[in-house]
């Protein structure tokens, strides 16, 4: 196997890459880890997002068992399974997602996910966040009260 520049710069990402804090109060989660794998906060030609918004990717593991309750995020975005399976359940409609597939989230709609399986999960968030949130942060917020 041979490890390009850019695979090479992605690994030292990650491995630099800070560990999220521990979930608001209200999130239940077990064996679930996430880190901040890059931000880009600065948007080129669309320059009105500049200082509003920060484009997020994180990679997320749960362990075999691995759960998240209930929860909504901070903003809209893309998810990318890269191993295992994925349970993922919103609007009481439960779908499997597999190594390759990808899904989107909104944001302000309530699911959770389980691992089902024995093997990690490996997914990849890339989401759309206030430019304001820290880097140690993550996106998981409590279902609103009604």
């Amino acid at each position: 196997m041979r490890i390009t520049a850019a695979s090479a710069t992605l690994l030292a990402l990650v491995a630099a890459a800070p560990a999220l804090a521990d979930p608001p109060p209200g999130v239940v989660l077990k064996g679930f880890h996430a880190k901040v794998v890059a931000t880009l906060a600065e948007f080129g030609h669309l320059a009105e997002l500049n200082g509003k918004y920060q484009l997020r990717v994180t990679q997320v593991t749960y362990d075999p068992e691995g759960m998240m309750g209930q929860h909504h995020h901070l903003g809209p975005g893309l998810r990318c399974v890269t191993q295992g399976e994925l349970t993922y359940t919103m609007e009481g409609k439960t779908t499997v997602y597999r190594a390759g597939d990808c899904f989107t989230e909104t944001g302000d709609v309530s699911h959770d996910s389980v691992n089902l399986g024995k093997t990690p999960i490996v997914l990849w968030n890339f989401e759309i966040l206030p430019a304001s949130l820290p880097a140690t942060k993550g996106s998981l917020t409590p279902i609103p009260a009604k």
